[in-house]
C-alpha cells in the first residue's frame, strides 16, 4: 500500500498519524514505572520509523529500544524496508518478527512478558511467560490457554506488574 504513495507525502502522513494517535492513559508512568524497577522496556510495533518514532519521541524510551519498519523516500514512491524479518525459526514471513525480536533479546532465564491487543501480537504472546492483553489479542489468549491478564490502561499494566512481582519474590 505505501508503495503506491509519493515520497513527497511523508510530512503529510507523519503529521496525519501524530494526530491519530492515541496513547493510552498512563504509558509515562508505566515507563517510569520499568526504570525504577530495572525492567527492561522494548517497544515493537508494526508501523514504520517515520511516523512511530515521532509518536514516542516525547517519551524517555531509548531510540534503541524501539523496533518497527524503515522506510525509502530516495526515490518517486515510499518503499517499506523490513528491517526485522523472521529468523531461522519463525516461518510465518513476518514483515515485523515480534517473536524474533524476542529472541534475540531475551535469554531462557528472563521472564518475558508482552503486552499487546492485535494480531502482530500473536505469536510473540505464544513465547511470554504472561501476556497483558486486550481487544483481540485478549480473544486469542482466552482460545488458546495462554497465560494473560486482562488491561485496558497502563495504570492497569503497572497494578498487573505490581501483582506479579510481588508473587514472584
Amino acid at each position: 500500500m505505501f508503495s503506491l504513495l509519493p515520497s513527497s507525502s511523508r510530512e503529510e502522513i507523519t503529521h496525519y498519524a501524530i494526530k491519530q494517535s492515541n496513547i493510552r492513559t498512563g504509558f509515562n508512568r508505566f515507563i517510569q514505572y520499568c526504570q525504577d524497577n530495572n525492567i527492561r522496556l522494548f517497544i515493537t510495533s508494526g508501523g514504520i520509523d517515520f511516523f512511530v518514532l515521532p509518536i514516542l519521541s516525547s517519551y524517555p524510551i531509548p531510540k534503541n529500544n524501539i523496533y518497527c519498519n524503515s522506510c525509502d523516500f530516495s526515490g518517486k514512491q515510499m518503499r517499506v524496508i523490513w528491517p526485522f524479518s523472521c529468523d531461522a525459526l519463525c516461518k510465518n514471513d513476518c514483515g515485523m518478527c515480534k517473536p524474533s525480536i524476542l529472541r534475540s533479546l531475551s535469554t531462557n532465564d528472563d521472564m518475558k512478558i508482552v503486552i499487546g491487543d492485535s494480531i502482530t501480537d500473536l505469536e510473540v504472546s505464544k513465547l511470554a511467560d504472561l501476556v497483558i492483553a486486550r481487544g483481540f489479542l485478549l480473544q486469542k489468549c482466552k482460545e488458546q490457554s495462554l497465560p494473560y491478564k486482562k488491561f485496558d490502561s497502563f495504570l492497569d499494566v503497572i497494578n498487573i506488574l505490581e501483582e506479579k512481582f510481588k508473587q514472584t519474590y
